[in-house]
This record gives C-alpha cells, sequence and structure tokens, in this order.
C-alpha cells in the first residue's frame, strides 16, 4: 500500500466506515464480505484490512462513529421526570434525523449476530444499556426526592420497566416504515409513558 498522509489515510478509513454501514444495514453483517465493503468504497482489500484487523474490528468502528444513542442529558432543564422524558425524546430525533446514526442502529438491532468474533461486541452493547439503565435509575431516584414520582413506585423497578419499554419500542420504531403508527405515535407514547409516573396532583378543595 502506498505511502499516505495521514490527513489521506483519515480520509479513506472514514470512507471505509461509511460503505461498511452501507453494506452492512443492506446484507447483514454476517453474510457482508470486507472485499465488498471494499468495493462499495473504491479502495482495494488492503486498505480495508490497512485501518481494520478484521469484520468486527471495522463492525466497532461502525458503531464508535455514531457514538451512544442511549444517553441522557441529565443537565437539561426541568424536573427529573422531564428530564427523562426530554432524554427519550431527544434520542428518537436522532434516529428520525440522523441517517447515519439510523443505519448503524438499524444494523445492531436487526442485521447482526452477536455471535463468534462479535461476542465480545454484544458485551460492549450491554454494557453501554447497564449505563443507559443507571442513567435512567438515577432520574426516577432524583423524581423520588422531588416528590413527584408516584408512590406507589419504586425507582429500580421503575426503571427496568422503562428500559425493557425505550429499548423495545426502539427495535419496532427501526423496523417499521415511516407511515407505521409506531413512527406517528411514538414520542405520544413516549409521554404517556412518563406521565403515568409522576404523582398524581391533589384536586384543591
Amino acid at each position: 500500500m502506498a505511502r499516505k498522509t495521514k490527513a489521506e489515510a483519515a480520509l479513506t478509513r472514514e470512507k471505509i466506515i461509511r460503505s461498511a454501514r452501507v453494506v452492512f444495514n443492506r446484507r447483514g453483517v454476517s453474510t457482508t464480505s470486507l472485499e465488498e465493503v471494499a468495493s462499495e468504497a473504491e479502495v482495494t482489500r488492503g486498505a480495508v484490512y490497512w485501518h481494520f484487523k478484521n469484520k468486527a474490528d471495522l463492525f466497532r468502528a461502525v458503531r464508535s462513529q455514531t457514538g451512544r444513542l442511549l444517553q441522557l442529558n441529565q443537565k437539561s432543564h426541568g424536573d427529573a421526570l422531564s428530564k427523562l422524558e426530554n432524554g427519550l425524546l431527544a434520542a428518537l430525533h436522532r434516529l428520525e434525523t440522523d441517517t447515519e446514526a439510523r443505519q448503524t442502529f438499524e444494523v445492531m438491532l436487526w442485521h447482526c449476530e452477536f455471535v463468534g468474533e462479535f461476542a465480545s461486541v454484544r458485551n460492549e452493547l450491554m454494557t453501554s444499556g447497564r449505563d443507559f439503565l443507571r442513567e435512567i435509575t438515577e432520574l426516577y431516584e432524583e423524581a423520588l426526592r422531588e416528590k413527584i414520582l408516584s408512590p406507589h413506585l419504586d425507582p429500580q423497578t421503575t426503571a427496568l420497566g422503562t428500559y425493557f419499554f425505550f429499548t423495545g419500542l426502539l427495535k419496532i420504531w427501526l423496523a417499521e416504515n415511516r407511515q407505521s403508527q409506531v413512527h406517528q405515535r411514538a414520542a405520544d407514547v413516549i409521554r404517556a409513558h412518563i406521565k403515568n409516573k409522576r404523582r398524581p396532583i391533589k384536586a384543591k378543595s
């Protein structure tokens, strides 16, 4: 492989990652070869191996370039439940507006089998999921301290429920077309889910 400047090498690497995202999404990860990625990127197979050890290494790069979807901004304004609601809506909005993020999570949730060389990738994804669950739990604990969480709810159990709800919603959302009820009503369902966790406001006598 001819010697390249750092800038040229970085551009080639980015091109390979973008092309891998497209091919993984189109064909699935297990049936995609690095030769196909090279062809899509219009580079040599050697160029792919120059930047990535194997397909799992390339897949990690695709995922890491997109960053974390399941992440909450706890510094946002409002009470704890508003922060949680806004964080979930922001993640959904990102999937609606960021093509690369949407393609990446489609690959992770629908087009990849996390076995063999990808078993470690599954562990990385579950670590991100546990971090997300911890953030949700912290917000429900904050809501309890603020006395806005419905009194019959336990923060840890409620956080697990929201974690299950939202990750399941995202997987179904990614599989459905944009005209479906899932897409049209997802934001409303998120708002209703959080609203149901609020302590009822006592009517004035």
